[in-house]
């Protein structure tokens, strides 16, 4: 039989619960600490109007309909009218929008997460972020859209136009990066702030492309729609395990 006088804290004391002793056990994963997202229902509901929005502006693109043929009117609009400093400043958001920026990021949050003993939530962030590079990819070959052609102070990538990658990437990426933040965060205002603020950055870097002319506006917005559905999908597959740890854990 168990002998509960060895689950105590200190002598005589009541028996501590199983998996309070360890100290930093209970934020090895998604178990501990405050929830990463919202409920089941508002993310099903994320991802169902994120995928509806794509795929009216995929649709869009391909049949040439109303919004996409503003695009070249913005484009050359960009091209002789953007300010100089704003094409300096879409370059370094560019830059952290882009494998290298957002892999040294990502490298440098895993390693915090891991020194802290939150390693599951690292290889969360991890699975966002390639899985959003490959589905980008993916997508990708499924369009044969032409970059911009009016004019772009940068060479432009050899890949096709649609959807952005790096406005896929600063959704998933920032946008993850603001609701891990959040958590850590005490008042209510504190952790919507955080949440907006990498939403917010995110939406940023996919505009730097427009401003740089490399990517058409329904570009930016069609991957930044995919980009919130994967992440939407991401956050629910790691609600479902946290509630199946959540369950193992529990003494029977």
């Amino acid at each position: 039989m168990r002998d509960a006088t060895r689950d105590s804290v200190t002598s005589g004391a009541p028996a501590a619960p199983l998996g309070a002793r360890g100290g930093g056990a209970e934020r090895t994963g998604p178990v501990g600490g405050r929830p990463l997202a919202g409920s089941p229902r508002t993310l099903v509901a994320i991802l169902a109007v994120a995928l509806v929005v794509y795929a009216a502006i995929a649709a869009d693109v391909v049949e040439g309909g109303r919004l996409s043929s503003l695009d070249d009117d913005l484009s050359r609009w960009v091209a002789s009218s953007m300010p100089a400093v704003a094409e300096w400043m879409a370059r370094v958001l560019s830059w952290i929008g882009g494998w290298v920026g957002v892999t040294l990021i990502v490298a440098l949050v895993v390693a915090w997460l891991v020194r802290r003993g939150e390693g599951g939530l690292g290889v969360l962030l991890i699975v966002v972020a390639l899985g959003g590079q490959l589905l980008n990819s993916v997508t990708k070959s499924g369009y044969d859209r032409p970059r911009p052609t009016a004019g772009s102070p940068v060479e432009l990538p050899s890949s096709t136009s649609f959807p952005s990658g790096h406005a896929m990437s600063g959704i998933v990426v920032f946008g993850l990066l603001g609701l891990l933040l959040a958590r850590e965060l005490p008042a209510r205002n504190g952790r919507l702030a955080a949440i907006a603020a990498g939403f917010v950055f995110g939406a940023l870097i996919g505009a730097s492309r427009v401003v740089l002319n490399v990517h058409f506006f329904t570009d930016v917005l069609g991957g930044a729609a995919l980009g919130l559905a994967w992440l939407a999908a991401c956050l629910l597959v790691w609600g479902f395990v946290a509630a199946r740890r959540r369950r193992y854990a529990e003494p029977s």
